[in-house]
């Protein structure tokens, strides 16, 4: 029987769909229920091993569904899809009906999808296309972006490049957090030192992240300086030795930062020591800013120079940002006022602990709504504090003027939040707060894509402390281990170069890790050419594109599709067809790394082909186009993986 192919553009779901079309027709008269009918392409699945056949049909589950015995239901079965041209044999083991695809038939479905769609290969037909807005990176403007703030974008241009491939409309957005305690902290540090220049040959955002951290770091040596001299008055000795180590350990800290800075760091120890209060300095330069008051504009103009750094850094790691929201220009548009007025009026505001609040206990005892919401189980929210009690508000007060912004202005269908897990809290609390002021559509379609810590082995991080690695450092080693590499294998790269590769296997590496885990920076794996990293996949998409440049015009006609049943070619027609199919779960799901494991294992499959077969030098015309068509669907393939994650197509490397 001929197969009669579903238009989808994903021959893998096409496969499954044409047997479980088969399978219907021939259950239709022993099954009782008709929903089970519409839940065979669910029952189709891949066996464990590829000696077990292409699919299998667990027959001991659907003997149960449509209530008939195994033996029957295993006639039946066979006898129908064995009829199909799409399948070459089937044969029953231990209760599984293992299912061998006829490649024949097959392979030349996949080649000319492949061969029609070329660059929209993997898109979804039928997929209903949304308005999207994804909000990442957003490091506050006081320091250089680390390693965490480097997993947070890569992260976020990902789900940005897979929505655009998916062919939703997408804005990139950054919110610059100036309107916070640590910003007044790097401006207060910034005016003691009289508004410097930046130094020759020093990143604005580098420099400013050192002023910041000795200007915190002095601060709290003082504030400690006082509970020490107040602990041994009252004569708590055991405190007062605790507060020494922390003392000598915040002196080492400065230290460190001194070597660096030293005319900053002795300049900030003379004029904060001398100030009475210095955290009071700090509170009116938060409050005079947040209001307003043009005396206090240098805190805009101190978090512009770290944003610009900042934006250098981006464009080094190929990312971009559209649009870049500043959180004081949210509060002086009144938009803050307008939520804060539009609590109070609320059934859930009150008052907690003095301030202003907006209370979820009563929403939390629906079950429904926690579950619309995505309010984890186990987490207690309590009570929103909408300001301070000097007046000032908090983030997550503007944060919900700021989440109103995002939809209307981009009349937005979904807002991504890029943002650490520790954030978790307050994301829940912004969601709640939505919809308490009613704002339901917005909290429903309000996403938290969360992810955990990075680690490198042997650093520690504090960014009040200046302590942490920089995504510029990491880019800058990298790329001087790939010209190592590369110099290794005999040949040079460009500076240019250099950095494509650097900055895909950063992303690769990121990628390749569930959001939900920490991450653990491997230098030693990070660019292996032998597995698993972007450049290995780099180097196998450089080499499958030589191989069809070499061959020049061929045509699928002249393809022998008998020829592909044979391993490794119907493995890899298998690995090509999948590939839609990934990208429609990953979409769903969100979570990268199964792509990322999908184009690795296809790389892999396609390096053993390539090392152990003649492509260009096979002597059979329609072998060697069949060799080549396959060849083709790699590079088509690897090539929309790298521009789904972000990743340099280099040309050679």
């Amino acid at each position: 029987m001929e197969v009669v192919w579903l238009s989808l553009g994903n021959p893998y779901k096409e496969l499954k769909l044409s047997i479980s079309g088969e399978l219907g027709r021939a259950l239709s008269g022993v099954c009782a229920d008709p929903n089970i009918l519409t839940q065979l392409e669910d029952i189709i699945e891949e066996p464990p091993k590829r000696e077990f056949g292409d699919l299998s049909i667990h027959l001991a589950r659907l003997s149960k569904l449509c209530n008939t015995s195994l033996e029957n239901l295993a006639s039946l079965l066979v006898s129908s899809l064995e009829k199909l041209s799409l399948v070459d044999k089937t044969i029953v083991v231990d209760n599984y009906l293992n299912i061998f695809v006829n490649y024949a038939v097959f392979s030349a479905r996949v080649l000319n999808t492949i061969a029609s769609y070329d660059s929209r290969y993997g898109t979804i037909d039928n997929y209903v296309k949304k308005r999207v807005i994804v909000e990442y990176v957003s490091a506050n403007p006081v320091h250089p972006l680390h390693l965490g703030s480097g997993r947070n974008a890569v992260l976020g241009d990902f789900l940005y490049r897979l929505n655009k491939f998916l062919g939703n409309e997408v804005q990139r957005r950054y919110y610059v957090n100036d309107v916070g305690l640590q910003a007044a902290f790097l401006a207060y540090g910034y005016y003691k030192l009289g508004f410097p220049n930046i130094p020759p040959g020093m990143k604005p955002d580098h420099y400013l992240g050192l002023i910041y951290a000795a200007t915190t770091t002095i601060i709290d040596i003082l504030k400690l300086k006082k509970s020490l001299r107040e602990a041994e008055a009252s004569g708590d000795f055991s405190k007062a030795s605790e507060i020494r180590n922390e003392i000598d350990s915040l002196i080492g800290d400065l230290a460190r930062l001194a070597e660096v800075i030293p005319n900053e760091v002795n300049t900030l120890s003379e004029k904060i020591a001398s100030e009475e209060d210095p955290e009071l300095e700090v509170l009116k330069i938060l409050r005079g800013y947040e209001k307003g008051e043009p005396e206090y504009f240098f805190v805009r103009k101190v978090c512009s120079k770290v944003v610009d750094g900042i934006k250098e850094t981006l464009e080094k790691m190929n990312v971009g940002i559209d649009v870049w929201d500043w959180e004081s220009d949210l509060v002086w548009e009144g938009r803050v006022d307008e939520v804060l007025e539009k609590a109070s009026s609320s059934n859930y505001f009150g008052f907690h602990k003095g301030a202003p609040a907006l209370f979820f206990k009563d929403m939390l005892k629906s079950e429904e709504l926690r579950r619309r919401l995505r309010i984890p189980e186990a987490l207690e929210v309590p009570p929103l504090i909408l300001k301070r009690s000097d007046g000032t508000t908090l983030y997550t007060t503007r944060d919900i003027a700021y989440t109103l912004k995002k939809f209307s202005e981009f009349s937005a269908d979904e807002v991504v939040n890029v943002i650490a897990i520790e954030q978790t809290l307050s994301q829940a609390q912004l969601r709640l707060a939505l919809y308490a002021l009613g704002y339901e559509k917005e909290a429903e379609n309000l996403i938290h894509y969360s992810y955990e810590m990075v680690n490198l082995p042997g650093a520690s991080m504090s960014g009040r402390r200046g302590r942490y690695v920089t995504v510029d450092e990491l880019l800058e080693r990298l790329s001087g281990m790939v010209k190592n590499l590369m110099r290794e294998r005999g040949s040079e790269v460009s500076e240019e170069q250099a950095l494509k590769i650097a900055r895909s296997a950063i992303k690769y590496m990121v990628l390749s890790v569930s959001p939900s885990k920490t991450l653990t920076i491997d230098l030693k794996k990070i660019l292996d050419l032998k597995q698993n990293s972007g450049p290995y996949i780099q180097y196998t998409y450089v080499r499958a594109k030589s191989v069809v440049e070499k061959a020049g015009n061929y045509s699928l006609e002249a393809v022998d599709y008998g020829r592909a049943g044979r391993e490794p070619i119907k493995t890899l027609i298998l690995e090509l067809s999948k590939f839609p199919e990934v990208v429609s779960e990953v979409a769903s799901s969100k979570q990268p790394e199964d792509l990322i494991a999908y184009a690795n294992n296809l790389a892999t499959v396609f390096n053993k082909f390539y090392e152990s077969e003649p492509i260009l030098r096979e002597p059979d015309e329609g072998f060697r186009a069949l060799k080549i068509a396959v060849t083709h669907g790699v590079l088509v393939v690897l090539r929309n993986f790298m521009e789904i994650c972000g990743m340099d197509i280099l040309e050679k490397i």
